[in-house]
């Protein structure tokens, strides 16, 4: 699959786990985008995710909605797709001039031989639209830097009036994500933090 219409048309699915679009080229139309399956009300649909400043966007497409959408968006203003799910593994990059391009990897069929009741019952709770939030440092995991800023109690729970500063934490590991794989792994990088009140989050 070398285009990203065949590409989406085959991975549109609930067997899609998620779509990271980032690499912006211009963060005020957004700095990233994720997209996963959701089911509302018995129906499969896509939802979109869009990172606007300080702002977060969701919306909910149909299948060919989305495929159109994400088009859109890696034609306009994204340079690089990351797709996920079950059977396949795929980037999508777009180069300066425009060029797309995308490397695919399918993954080999697996063959489930537990209860498809159980599936299926697991696969409704993945596509709900009420999901918990999944964070990068999730809740109930204690983390000394946590419990040493009073976010966390040594047993791993979030005090209430320190959530805020949890997500924020959170947040910020989200940015670093998405720019490690364009850092260079071969030599010491340098930061430089000036004017940042206590550094919390450096």
């Amino acid at each position: 699959m070398n285009d990203l219409r065949e590409l989406l048309e085959h991975v549109l699915d609930s067997k899609l786990r998620q779509i990271i679009l980032s690499n912006s080229q211009n963060t005020s139309v957004a700095s990233k985008a994720k997209i996963r399956p959701v089911l509302i009300r018995g129906e499969l649909l896509f939802q979109e995710t869009l990172y606007r400043e300080t702002k977060v966007f969701h919306k909910n497409y149909e299948k060919q909605q989305m495929i159109e959408r994400i088009i859109e968006l890696m034609n306009r203003n994204f340079r690089q797709g990351e797709i996920k799910s079950d059977a396949v593994e795929a980037v999508v990059l777009v180069s300066k001039k425009g060029k797309m391009t995308v490397k695919c990897h399918c993954k080999k069929e697996v063959h489930e031989t537990v209860n498809p009741k159980r599936n299926t019952l697991e696969e409704t709770e993945k596509l709900s639209h009420n999901k918990k939030k999944c964070y990068i440092l999730p809740e109930g995991e204690p983390v000394d830097f946590l419990i040493g800023l009073g976010v966390q109690s040594p047993d791993g729970r979030i005090n209430k009036t320190r959530y805020d500063k949890f997500r924020q934490i959170n947040r910020y590991l989200e940015f670093i994500e998405d720019v490690l794989d364009q850092l260079p792994g071969d030599v010491c990088i340098r930061i430089i933090d000036f004017g940042c009140g206590k550094s919390y989050l450096t």
